[in-house]
């Protein structure tokens, strides 16, 4: 592939399917990766590691989501270039970025300036609102459906959003925590506040990807995966709802759980302490 054509979603490539032991000539899309920088006032500030789709909301999110933007009004240009890998961002006033940075557990290596870490408690949500269980699993079906690189190539992340009013935004990459800096990215260009929404994501749910969904306001967080110990304890702080494991008609609510509605005609069931047995009875 010429390194300087324009990057896309994704890539055909000719590889060879094992049936058994018999070798199967195929010629199929694979995810794409590139590497793209970002300038902010003529200065890198950070290069990604992402797929090339919604890169636009990935700068912008990004930028909101690390306090270095409040919205749209302080961009004063941002030009991204697919064919350069770069894009370049000027901003209302000078901006001070934190020299401090820490490599998030993201998949491909993603990294934080961490500037909200030593006030965690300003971002604890003040949100009564509750959500059905089977609004959860319809959400999580919704994910699938609407992951379209996923199902032209694999390897990428996805989440999605449902906002109060209904309205959706979905975003994939082959990084998770990109997946919510591009959501945030399109409700800044969109004017579609994310708060009090619900957010559900294919990969797990990090502590980064925890404080991302506290910033944008998000009560209620899921994965088709696991949380960590670290997302759980900053969830139960922030007053945010964690659910893991989700599946068709199962989940894990780990902190808060009195914002999932159940149905009060439903049979009791006996409670399942090892979360191994959930695994194990419920399909990948």
């Amino acid at each position: 592939m010429n390194p300087s054509a324009t990057p896309t979603p994704t890539v055909r490539k000719s590889f060879t399917r094992f049936q058994g032991d018999v070798p199967i000539p195929v010629d199929e899309e694979v995810i794409g990766e590139i590497r793209f920088t970002v300038f902010l006032d003529g200065k890198e500030l950070i290069t990604f590691m992402c797929s090339a789709w919604k890169l636009r909301e990935l700068v912008l999110g990004f930028l909101y989501l690390e306090g270095l933007i409040e919205s749209m009004d302080d961009v004063t240009m941002l030009r991204i270039c697919p064919e350069d890998r770069l894009a370049e961002v000027q901003l209302r006033g000078p901006v001070r970025v934190p020299e401090r940075k820490i490599l998030t557990s993201g998949c491909s290596g993603g990294v934080s300036f961490g500037k909200y870490l030593k006030e965690i408690e300003r971002f604890r949500l003040e949100s009564t609102r509750t959500i059905s269980a089977q609004t959860i699993y319809t959400t999580m079906t919704s994910l699938y459906a609407n992951a379209s690189l996923y199902h032209r190539a694999r390897g990428v992340h996805t989440s999605i959003l449902v906002r109060s009013n209904g309205s959706v935004a979905v975003a994939e990459d082959i990084g998770r925590h990109n997946t919510l800096d591009k959501i945030e990215g399109q409700c800044l260009v969109e004017s579609l506040p994310p708060r009090d929404g619900l957010i559900l994501s294919s990969g797990r749910i990090s502590s980064e990807m925890l404080l991302k969904s506290a910033i944008m306001g998000i009560p209620v967080v899921g994965s088709r995966t696991s949380p960590t110990e670290l997302a759980v304890t900053l969830a139960e702080r922030l007053n945010i709802t964690v659910i893991g494991y989700i599946r068709p008609t199962t989940m894990n609510v780990y902190s808060h759980a009195w914002r999932i509605r159940g149905e009060t005609s439903a049979p009791n069931r006996s409670v399942v302490t090892d979360p191994a047995q959930v695994r194990a009875s419920s399909p990948v």
